[in-house]
C-alpha cells in the first residue's frame, strides 16, 4: 500500500503539472502517502506515537492549502511533512538492519525508504525556497494563481530535482545557488549513494547466505 502510494504521487506530480486540479491531485496523493506510512508502523509503538503528532500538522496544513498560500501555513507544512517522512525513512531502515531474510516485504522496504528520502528532501528543499527565495538557479516556485499555493503548483519540480540528487544524475538545469541549498544537496547525493552501497549490500549478503543455507539444507 505504501509502495503503491509513493508511485502514484511520483507519476501524477509531473503528469498533471499545470492541470486545472492539479493542486486537487497533489494533495490527495500526498495526503495518501503520509496516511499510508502511518498505518504501515501501526505495531511500532514509539515510531507510531512520533508520526502521529507530526502527521496531524502536515495533513492539517495540506488541507488549508487548499483555500490560501499563505506562506506560515505553506512553512509548516514543509516542515512537518518533511519530518514526518525522515522518521518514516528511519523507521523502515531500522527495521532493514534487523531482518534475517530477505522476503518481498524486505524488498518493498527497501524501495520504500528509496524513494521517501526522495520525497524528504523535496520538502527540505521547498523549505530553503520558502525560506529564502531564489536558492536555485532556476526558478522551482512558480507564482500563485487562481487560489493555487505556489508549493503545490511546483511540487513537481522539487520532486525532480530532488531525485536529480539523491541518484546523483547532474542534468544542470536546476543548481542550488545558496548555501543552504547547496549543504542539502550534496548531503542527500552522499546519503543516496550510501544507501546503495551499504543497505542494498546488506540485503545481497542475506539473500547469498539464505540461498547458502538452503543448499545445505
Amino acid at each position: 500500500m505504501l509502495l503503491t502510494s509513493i508511485m502514484l504521487l511520483l507519476i501524477t506530480q509531473p503528469l498533471f503539472a499545470g492541470h486545472a486540479y492539479a493542486q486537487n491531485i497533489a494533495t490527495i496523493t500526498i495526503l495518501l502517502v503520509l496516511l499510508a506510512a502511518l498505518y504501515a508502523f501501526r505495531a511500532l509503538r514509539i515510531y507510531f506515537i512520533v508520526a502521529l503528532v507530526l502527521i496531524v500538522p502536515a495533513i492539517g496544513c495540506r488541507i488549508a492549502l487548499w483555500f490560501t498560500g499563505n506562506f506560515t501555513i505553506e512553512m509548516l507544512a514543509t516542515i512537518s511533512s518533511c519530518l514526518f517522512l525522515a522518521v518514516t525513512v528511519v523507521a523502515l531502515v531500522s527495521r532493514l538492519f534487523v531482518v534475517t531474510s530477505v522476503t518481498l516485504d524486505t524488498i518493498s522496504a527497501a524501495i520504500c525508504a528509496y524513494l521517501l528520502t526522495g520525497v524528504a528532501f523535496a520538502y527540505a528543499f521547498a523549505g530553503v525556497e520558502l525560506r529564502h527565495p531564489g536558492s536555485f538557479g532556476a526558478k522551482l516556485f512558480q507564482g500563485p494563481a487562481a487560489g493555487v499555493a505556489p508549493l503545490l503548483a511546483s511540487f513537481h519540480s522539487l520532486i525532480y530535482y530532488s531525485f536529480v540528487c539523491l541518484t546523483t544524475t547532474g542534468f544542470g538545469d536546476i543548481a542550488p545557488v545558496s548555501e543552504g541549498a547547496r549543504s542539502l544537496s550534496v548531503m542527500e547525493s552522499v546519503l543516496g549513494q550510501f544507501y546503495m552501497a551499504i543497505l542494498i549490500a546488506r540485503l545481497v549478503s542475506l539473500q547469498v547466505a539464505q540461498s547458502m543455507i538452503k543448499e545445505r539444507e
